[in-house]
């Protein structure tokens, strides 16, 4: 499982993208009581707030106490310190878990049982992820030759599972259709450059070498920019996977 210390956490907060609103209200309507939702993994919490707004209450976790020392606060979320394989929840509690971007990082096996454990019969399991990002051709081209021959040898095994959608992961029970949502946002150079750093490569070199091939990936990239002082429309590719609980 991947942590976080305090300055990671709060880069982490400030650049990770905020979900796209349809998915919540999406999910709001595959449950019959909208009451309860774990947001396993919470990070910050950025979906933990938007989840809120459907549900009746949120229980939030994240085995980094960095990073609920810095998520945002909200009356309908109660934020925990727990490892996604093993909580304090009560049996058959939640309507919903989900899991944002973090799935590929658990001991799978372990969190399945805990799954189970926690969800209420005919409760829906859903998690998300994107993988890379898309500015433009020129910009995609200066990070690709900039940044990634830097971190080709950081990457850990497990984010092979997030660049193939998750497609390697056996789950435990049927997956339902789910409808196509866009990730997008926009960004400036400096926010995009702040993204990079957070990915787990990144911080991986960061902390063996120092973040010296940022600052030396930073004016390529900057010359890129089709507008320097402008954001841009960044893509983010964008998958779910659900299922619901037999």
């Amino acid at each position: 499982m991947r942590t976080f210390d305090g300055q990671s956490s709060t880069i982490y907060s400030r650049t990770r993208p905020m979900y796209p609103a349809e998915l919540y209200y999406w999910l709001s309507q595959q449950v019959a009581s909208s009451s309860v939702v774990w947001d396993c993994a919470c990070g910050t919490g950025q979906a933990s707030v938007d989840l809120a707004a459907y549900f009746d209450r949120v229980e939030a976790s994240d085995i980094s106490e960095s990073q609920i020392t810095a998520a945002t606060p909200h009356r309908k979320v109660n934020y925990q310190v727990f490892p996604a394989e093993k909580t304090l929840y009560p049996d058959h509690y939640f309507d919903v878990v989900c899991v944002a971007h973090a799935l590929h990082w658990f001991d799978l096996e372990a969190f399945w049982r805990e799954l189970k454990r926690v969800l209420k019969p005919g409760g829906v399991f859903v998690c998300w992820g994107y993988n890379w990002l898309q500015v433009g051709e020129a910009e995609d081209k200066a990070i690709a030759e900039s940044v990634l021959p830097h971190l080709a040898p950081y990457w850990p095994p497990e984010s092979r599972l997030l660049w193939n959608q998750y497609r390697d992961i056996a789950f435990p029970f049927e997956l339902i259709e789910v409808p196509d949502f866009e990730l997008r946002c926009h960004w400036s150079v400096a926010q995009t450059l702040d993204f990079i750093r957070t990915w787990s490569a990144s911080q991986l070199h960061i902390e063996e070498h120092g973040d010296d091939f940022l600052h030396q990936a930073s004016p390529v990239i900057r010359e890129a920019w089709s507008e320097p002082t402008k954001k841009q429309e960044i893509r983010l590719p964008f998958f779910v996977k659900a299922g619901r609980l037999p």
